[in-house]
């Protein structure tokens, strides 16, 4: 339990690192599925979400390393 407090630090920022990307793919593909939201709202919502899903576990994989090698940049420099 020595680096407890470099180790939350360090996966607070991985995290910040995955889900940037993240949130901005999933906002565009919503901005890009939206229908007419008024008219069954939870079926397009989870028409959204289904579609989404995949794309956000895919950036998920594929950002996570970069985002633990900038990480580790980061926090060496100090």
């Amino acid at each position: 339990m020595v680096n407890s407090k470099k180790d939350r630090r360090h996966k607070m920022i991985s995290t910040f690192f995955v889900v940037l990307p993240t949130t901005f793919m999933m906002a565009f593909v919503s901005s890009i599925r939206s229908d007419n939201v008024m008219n069954d709202w939870i079926l397009v919502l989870l028409k959204s979400w289904i579609i989404s899903l995949p794309i956000v576990y895919a950036c998920v994989l594929f950002f996570l390393p970069i985002a633990h090698k900038m990480t580790s940049r980061i926090l060496e420099k100090k």
